[in-house]
């Protein structure tokens, strides 16, 4: 049995916690951190099951309703089903060679899924709930999603409305029977802290901000909530709120064909296996980052909220354009985000090749010039959306330099900075860094990232990593490639780009053509490929 949840937190000590956090991270050593047992999926045991339609070979492709909406949304999450990739595939995720009696071993055991390069051993901290009104293919409830087995756990039977009104609040009453959905996007800020430290719980939330942004490109009618009532959020799914939290809420319209108005099933969730790596790590973890993650699950501050029609200029605006002419960038063209995603991978190698296009496509879509759902475009007009600038190496068309994007007006403003001296990483090799262009998702237009709230500090790291996705997504779509990277001197990227005071570089973009390296990942990882 897990532990009981830790007493909250009050919201004492709020005032600078997050400049002692991110002092923390700049002065954190490279010394090995403490090795802990590798981290397991979390699943709950003995909960009735409801597997989801899965569209390998020989399945009918899946339609646009029921379970079959819902799988294709969480697909995103999961894209790689366990038991149907190639041993190779699996050896190269897992790291075991794939003779002997080592694998044999590893394989039964396997209770994860990665992400497709080993960074920080590929764990995702990411957790997905559904808070669901009922349909005739789901009985209402709230459910986990197990991700490798690709089905729902149902953790509470009965309407979730009563529960989703306190969390989001109330509404109005829904015209033709719909009714309120949620799906609830929590973080495990300890599971990868093992290898990154302080920097790890940053991370976490950038990668929570991915598949925020993923699941948003396949949502149009869905409202996200950047700022749920941290009580409320772990209540409800009955999380212990220092070890995994909820970050964003994603809700959806959905058609009831049960009473919303049933009493609520107070029943506590079932007890969860698979963090007991995550406890230790939390153990150990630096003591900065516990304090903001605590000050945020408190409820001590308040968050920034997105205004639907922000002003030309004000919190949210960008620096004004220099003095030279801006360079006019192609029309865009219409890209399907939500198919791209299943051929979204980090590349391991790149090439130059990457054109003018491209990469107009790429930051229209990121940078919130075109938005492909509503909201989406809700979150690029959130007054802490980051910019995007470029340092550009070689991109056909396009001369090299420092630029910065205009969503509003499609354009690339050159920057007073030196340009791409050389690379801002040491992470990948130099040619991979200069073979076409670095996309900077950089924090700015408001207060210092220092003086942000708690929860203002999170919001942002959210909206980074949806940014970070949907420049994925754009790559993938366009046929480039794209590196994000978030080990990178902050200092050299700033005087590179010629960043005003108070902006500052939060990941890294390598982009160019796709360069398949040899030996590396180079296997097959597409479902039903046989081992011959």
């Amino acid at each position: 049995m897990e532990p009981q949840p830790q007493s909250r937190p009050g919201p004492e000590g709020v005032e600078g916690v997050v400049e002692r956090y991110l002092n923390a991270v700049r002065a954190q050593s490279a010394a090995v951190p403490a090795s802990y047992p590798p981290p397991r999926s979390k699943r709950y045991p003995g909960s009735p099951r409801t597997p989801l339609p899965w569209p390998g070979p020989g399945a009918p492709p899946l339609t646009g309703a029921g379970l079959d909406r819902l799988s294709a949304l969480l697909l995103g999450y999961g894209p790689r089903r366990v038991e149907t990739l190639t041993s190779a595939g699996l050896s190269a995720l897992t790291g075991t060679p794939s003779s002997g009696p080592v694998f044999a071993r590893v394989l039964p055991a396997w209770f994860t899924l990665r992400r497709s390069v080993p960074s920080g051993g590929a764990y995702y901290p990411g957790e997905i709930y559904l808070a669901w009104t009922g349909s005739a293919e789901l009985p209402a409830g709230v459910y986990h999603y197990d991700h490798v087995h690709h089905c729902l756990e149902l953790l509470r039977s009965a309407s979730p409305v009563a529960e989703l009104d306190r969390l989001l609040g109330a509404t109005g009453t829904p015209a033709n029977g719909a009714r309120r959905s949620a799906l609830l996007l929590a973080c495990r800020p300890w599971k990868n802290s093992g290898k990154y430290r302080a920097f790890g719980y940053q991370l976490g939330t950038i990668d929570v901000g991915v598949l925020l942004g993923q699941l948003l490109t396949s949502t149009p009618a869905a409202t996200v909530h950047l700022a749920p009532d941290p009580r409320a959020a772990d209540d409800l799914l009955g999380l212990d709120g220092v070890v995994e939290s909820v970050y964003a809420v994603i809700e959806l319209p959905t058609t009831a064909t049960v009473e919303p108005d049933a009493p609520p099933d107070r029943t506590p969730p079932p007890d969860p296996v698979g963090l007991t790596n995550d406890r230790l790590a939390l153990a150990d973890a630096d003591p900065s980052a516990v304090a903001l993650h605590r000050a945020i699950s408190a409820g001590g501050d308040a968050a920034v909220r997105a205004d639907p029609h922000p002003p030309d200029t004000g919190a949210a605006a960008s620096p004004p354009p220099p003095t030279t002419a801006p360079v006019r960038l192609p029309e865009v063209t219409s890209l399907d985000l939500a198919g791209a995603a299943a051929g979204r991978v980090s590349a391991s190698d790149l090439a130059p090749g990457l054109r003018l296009g491209q990469l107009a496509d790429i930051l229209a879509y990121a940078g919130g010039h075109r938005a492909t759902t509503t909201a989406l475009d809700t979150l690029s007009r959130h007054p802490l959306h980051p910019s995007l600038w470029c340092l550009v190496s070689q991109v056909d068309g396009l001369p090299p330099g420092a630029y910065r994007y205009d969503p509003r007006q499609h354009l690339l403003w050159p920057s007073a900075g030196t340009g791409p001296q050389a690379p801002t990483t040491n992470v990948v090799d130099r040619r991979m860094a200069t073979a076409g262009v670095t996309v900077f998702v950089v924090a700015g237009g408001h207060q210092p990232m220092a003086d942000l709230t708690p929860t203002a500090f999170r919001q942002l790291h959210l909206l980074t990593g949806a940014v970070v996705q949907l420049t994925a997504l754009a790559c993938q779509a366009v046929g480039a490639a794209a590196r994000p990277i978030g080990g990178f001197s902050a200092r050299d990227a700033a005087e590179q780009l010629g960043l005003p005071h108070g902006h500052t570089p939060v990941v890294q973009l390598l982009l160019g053509a796709p360069k398949p390296r040899a030996g590396l990942l180079a296997v097959a990882l597409t479902e039903g490929t046989s081992d011959a």
